[in-house]
């Protein structure tokens, strides 16, 4: 049993702290931190701190020439890897931490173009890799010139082979994955308003917190069916949503001072995960998760968190079952 993590558009992040950032400035940088990464590694770098006895390995697809760094990165922190080697440029995305204001700042490219042999190799190693009971995971937008339902064809392949799906991604890839009914999916709020077609759910008021939550969950529990099964809504500061059949939670944590939140969602996920392959109870599950997603707030990096920080927030935590 091993956890598979799949990656199609993979990037490297480059991190900047710069006080008092403004549109149209120049400004001296105070640090820099790079990165390769990419969602499914930053979901892999989770399980990884958290436990030594479940295998995580990452499947994707890289730039010819990144190839090296992301090696020598994934080596450093005991994670498998197979990889799928690009004619193009790994992208690369930019964040700008500004640590006065608080603020962070995104700039995100497209990424590189897939051709159908390098999609034929991708399919194959994810094939070849996926055992029965694995827990596979998509994490993650697709390159500009990819069909939108790659995603949709990719976990129909990893279910004919009695493996779990997670999904975990944005725009179409993620409309057109979820129709492959993946056993869990953690769309943020943004991403549940693009699922069920419904722009205000991202605009929701929450100055009235138990009112927002109850809309959200109406609203979402209509995609569970017999297949996909878990509903994972992430919150940001507001904290986030676990919704089954039998199971409904809200949970928060209270973090009081954030560092850096680039990768927060992987790291939830990765802390559900992890516990879900090990059978853990769904309440567990979820208090492991945010946890390892305020953790990761803690300290700069993607997907980059401390255990210790996990233990210590695990006793914070706040679960409320809805009824």
């Amino acid at each position: 049993m091993k956890i598979l993590a799949i990656l199609l558009n993979p990037t490297i992040d480059q991190i900047y702290d710069i006080e008092n950032f403004y549109i149209g400035g120049t400004f001296k940088v105070k640090k820099s931190i790079i990165y390769p990464v990419g969602k499914a590694i930053s979901f892999s770098l989770g399980v990884s701190e958290l436990n030594n006895e479940i295998t995580v390995k990452v499947i994707a697809c890289i730039g010819k020439d990144e190839i090296p760094i992301y090696s020598e990165f994934l080596i450093s922190h005991r994670i498998d890897f197979e990889f799928v080697r690009i004619k193009g440029k790994t992208r690369s995305n930019k964040t700008i931490n500004d640590p006065i204001k608080g603020t962070t700042t995104h700039i995100r490219e497209k990424g590189f173009d897939l051709s159908d042999k390098d999609l034929e190799s991708l399919t194959k190693k994810i094939k070849s890799n996926v055992k029965k009971h694995d827990i596979c995971v998509f994490n993650g937008s697709v390159p500009p010139n990819i069909r939108s339902n790659i995603y949709f064809v990719l976990i129909n392949m990893c279910k004919s082979k009695n493996a779990i799906c997670a999904l975990d991604s944005s725009d179409q890839a993620l409309i057109e994955g979820i129709k492959s009914n993946p056993k869990i999916i953690k769309p943020n709020l943004l991403e549940l308003s693009q699922i069920l077609n419904d722009p205000k759910l991202n605009e929701i008021d929450f100055s009235n917190i138990k009112e927002a939550i109850n809309v959200i969950i109406r609203k979402a529990k209509i995609l569970l069916n017999n297949e996909l099964e878990i509903i994972l809504v992430t919150l940001g500061n507001k904290g986030a949503i676990l919704i089954s059949k039998n199971l409904i939670l809200y949970g928060t944590v209270i973090v009081e001072k954030v560092i850096d939140t680039v990768g927060s969602g992987d790291s939830f996920l990765a802390g559900f995960v992890l516990n879900y392959i090990k059978n853990i109870d769904l309440e567990n599950c979820f208090k492991c998760a945010i946890a390892c997603g305020a953790a990761n707030t803690l300290v700069p990096g993607p997907g980059i968190f401390n255990k210790k920080d996990v233990e210590n927030l695990l006793k914070k935590v706040e679960i409320t079952k809805i009824t």
